[in-house]
C-alpha cells in the first residue's frame, strides 16, 4: 500500500516531467521557428565568399555592415519608408476610427446598411494587391502619381483602413451602449462621444490597430516596386537590388535586412503587452 505521501510526490513528479517536456517541446520549436532569423543575423558578419558557402564556424567581421552603412541610398528609402509608415499609420487610423464608430453607434436608414457596409470591409481586406494593379498604375498614369511618395501613400492607406474598421470595430462593438446613451441625453455631440468615450475605453484595440499597419506598411513590397522608382522606393525595394544578373549578394542582403527588421523588432518588444491585450481580448468589457 502507498502511502499519501508517496501517492502526492508521484504525482508531483509527473508534473514535473510534464512541465519539462512541455518547455522544451516549446524551445525546439522556438528554435526551428527563430532559426531562419538567426541565419539571417549571422550572415551579416561574413564577407560573401563566406555566406556563399554556408558554415557554422566563421570568422566574424564588420565589413559587409559597413558596406551597406556607407552607401547614402539606404538613408534615402529609410527616410521614405519611415514617411510612409508615419503618414499611412496616422492617415489610416484618423479615417478608420471614425468608420468604426459610425458602422456600431451610427443610426443608419436601414437597419441591415451597417452589416453590409462592415463586409464590405472585410472582404476588402482579402483583397491582393496584384488583383488592383493594373487598375491603380493606369489610374496612377493619368493623374501623374507614379512615382510620387503620396500616390504610395494613398494606396497604403485604402489597403488598411478596412484592417482599422476590422479590429476597431469588435472594440466598439462590446462598450456598454448605456453609456453612450446617458452622454447623449447630457447633451453630449457624437464626436465628443467618440472622442471623449469610445477612443479612451478602446485604446487597447486601437493601438494594436495602429501597430499591425505600422508592421503591414513596413514591410510591404509589392506595391512599393510597382507604384514607386529610386527616389521614392520603401526600403523593401532598396533589399531587391542584391539580386542582380551578376548573382546574389547574400551578405550584404542579410545585413540590410537585418538592419530593416530591428526597427520592427524594437517596437514590438516595448509594445508587446498592449499588441497582445488587443489582439487576444478582442473587447473591452465596461
Amino acid at each position: 500500500m502507498s502511502t499519501i505521501e508517496q501517492i502526492q510526490r508521484r504525482m508531483k513528479i509527473r508534473s514535473i516531467v510534464k512541465k519539462t517536456a512541455l518547455a522544451v517541446v516549446i524551445y525546439v520549436i522556438a528554435i526551428l521557428y527563430f532559426s531562419p532569423i538567426l541565419y539571417m543575423f549571422l550572415s551579416g558578419f561574413k564577407t560573401e565568399q563566406q555566406a556563399v558557402s554556408p558554415s557554422i564556424f566563421f570568422k566574424p567581421t564588420l565589413e559587409t555592415y559597413r558596406r551597406v552603412l556607407s552607401d547614402p541610398t539606404l538613408y534615402q528609402y529609410l527616410r521614405n519608408s519611415l514617411f510612409q509608415v508615419f503618414f499611412g499609420t496616422l492617415i489610416s487610423l484618423a479615417l478608420g476610427i471614425p468608420a468604426a464608430f459610425a458602422l456600431v453607434f451610427g443610426r443608419l436608414k436601414k437597419r441591415e446598411s451597417s452589416g453590409k457596409i462592415y463586409l464590405w470591409f472585410i472582404t476588402t481586406i482579402i483583397l491582393p494587391p496584384v488583383a488592383v494593379l493594373i487598375p491603380l498604375f493606369t489610374w496612377y498614369q493619368q493623374f501623374r502619381l507614379i512615382n510620387t511618395p503620396y500616390g504610395l501613400l494613398a494606396a497604403y492607406v485604402g489597403f488598411h483602413v478596412p484592417i482599422v474598421v476590422w479590429m476597431v470595430h469588435s472594440f466598439f462593438s462590446d462598450l456598454p451602449r448605456e453609456i453612450f446613451e446617458a452622454a447623449e441625453i447630457d447633451g453630449c455631440t457624437k464626436f465628443q462621444r467618440m472622442t471623449r468615450i469610445a477612443i479612451p475605453l478602446a485604446r487597447t484595440g486601437i493601438i494594436s490597430a495602429g501597430l499591425l499597419v505600422a508592421v503591414f506598411i513596413w514591410n510591404e513590397f509589392f506595391l512599393g516596386f510597382n507604384l514607386t522608382g529610386n527616389p521614392t522606393a520603401t526600403l523593401p525595394v532598396y533589399m531587391a537590388r542584391f539580386r542582380e544578373q551578376q548573382g546574389q549578394f547574400v551578405a550584404q542582403l542579410s545585413a540590410s535586412s537585418t538592419l530593416s527588421v530591428l526597427p520592427a523588432i524594437i517596437l514590438g518588444w516595448m509594445t508587446q503587452k498592449a499588441l497582445v491585450k488587443g489582439l487576444v481580448s478582442g473587447a473591452v468589457k465596461g
